[in-house]
C-alpha cells in the first residue's frame, strides 16, 4: 500500500521540526543543506513506516530510530525526540 500525499507531507512536517529541534539543541549548529536533506529524508522513511499512528511514542520512536540511521552513523551524540505532537506534527528533545 502505497502511503498518501497527507501522509507524505505530515511526515516531512514533522521530519523538518524534528531536525530543526536537533539543530537547536546543537546550540544552533545548522546542517549543511545536504546533510538537512539527507536526515529529513530518512525521518520521513521512518515516519512512513509506522503511520498512521496517533501515538506520541511511537512516533517519537521512528524519528529516533530514523536520527540514530544518519546522525549515528557519523559518530555525533543526538538529542533523543522525547515526544511527537501528533496533531501538530511538533517535535520536543531531551539531551542524549
Amino acid at each position: 500500500m502505497m502511503p498518501s500525499p497527507d501522509l507524505e507531507r505530515f511526515a516531512a512536517l514533522i521530519a523538518n521540526n524534528v531536525v530543526s529541534a536537533f539543530e537547536r539543541e546543537q546550540d544552533g549548529a545548522e546542517f549543511h543543506p545536504t546533510a538537512r536533506e539527507t536526515t529529513v529524508s530518512v525521518l520521513v522513511r521512518s515516519l512512513l513506516a509506522i503511520m498512521p499512528t496517533k501515538s506520541s511514542d511511537v512516533l517519537a520512536a521512528a524519528c529516533n530510530r530514523g536520527l540514530d540511521d544518519v546522525v549515528g552513523a557519523v559518530g555525533l551524540v543526538s538529542p533523543r525526540v522525547e515526544a511527537v505532537d501528533p496533531d501538530g506534527g511538533s517535535g520536543t528533545m531531551t539531551s542524549a
